[in-house]
């Protein structure tokens, strides 16, 4: 005999479609929940890149910011220091003018000082125009120079010679004999006397030379070896007076142009 009915354990067609609808709505819901999560996922990313976006923006902006300040204090300082620059080249130029007006009157000052010098030298020279110097005389405690020195300018050659004055010159010195200072009364016989002396007085321990000024000596032992030279080598003979070396007939020679150009006229 068959058996009527649904079999045991098995779901009637209503609960089937009640399951079936069950899950056709859970799969929705999670179709629907996968959705919403895929679109706050995507607002999420969205607003982060915003953000980042922002803060980019904001950070570009600050930089350019302090590089504008940055530019603006370089120019505030570039102008500064070119106008300092532009007062010191003009202080500077004003300084060089002022060393170089210095400069010049100093170079003034120099020529005035030499001319006067040369000019005190020669008024000093020409004051003593009329004294001598005799050299190399024994020194004795009770002498008169004056009575000495007539002596050696008769042996010279000139007798009784008149004389304005005649001392020992300078501080006692020991082994050496000072000078005696002798100023002669005519300016005539001291030429005579100056001409004369080294050829008279040849043989004597003693000898006459002009009384030089403190400036003279120097300018003597400038030449002196070019002096030397001349007189040993090409016979040429100076002697030293009136602050320059002469030729024997009192022309001045000068020692700075060529040898041969001296000696073309020797005497």
């Amino acid at each position: 005999m068959s058996q009527r009915g649904r079999p045991k354990g098995s779901l009637g067609k209503k609960k089937l479609a009640e399951a079936a609808a069950s899950e056709e709505q859970a799969l929705s819901l999670s179709s629907l929940t996968q959705e919403s999560m895929e679109d706050t996922l995507e607002g999420s990313s969205a607003v982060t890149n915003r953000q980042l976006t922002d803060t980019l923006d904001a950070s570009i902006q600050l930089i350019f910011s302090e590089l504008q300040k940055i530019r603006a204090g370089f120019k505030r300082a570039i102008e500064k220091n070119t106008k300092e620059i532009a007062g010191l080249k003009a202080a500077n130029t004003q300084l060089k003018d002022r060393c170089q007006s210095l400069e010049n009157k100093l170079g003034e000052l120099s020529k005035i000082h030499l001319d006067q010098g040369k000019s005190i030298n020669a008024q000093e020279r020409h004051s003593r125009g009329n004294n001598l110097r005799i050299v190399g005389m024994e020194e004795s405690g009770n002498e008169d120079c004056v009575k000495i020195a007539m002596n050696i300018f008769e042996n010279v050659g000139i007798r009784d010679c008149a004389i304005d004055r005649a001392q020992r010159d300078g501080r006692p010195v020991d082994d050496r004999s000072r000078h005696i200072l002798v100023k002669v009364v005519h300016f005539k016989d001291t030429i005579f006397l100056m001409k004369n002396a080294r050829s008279s007085l040849v043989q004597k321990d003693y000898y006459i030379v002009e009384d030089l000024t403190k400036v003279d000596p120097a300018e003597k032992r400038r030449w002196r070896q070019q002096v030397h030279d001349l007189h040993h080598h090409h016979g040429v003979r100076l002697h030293f007076s009136g602050g320059c070396w002469r030729l024997r007939g009192g022309k001045p020679y000068n020692l700075l142009c060529s040898l041969a150009d001296n000696r073309s006229d020797p005497k």
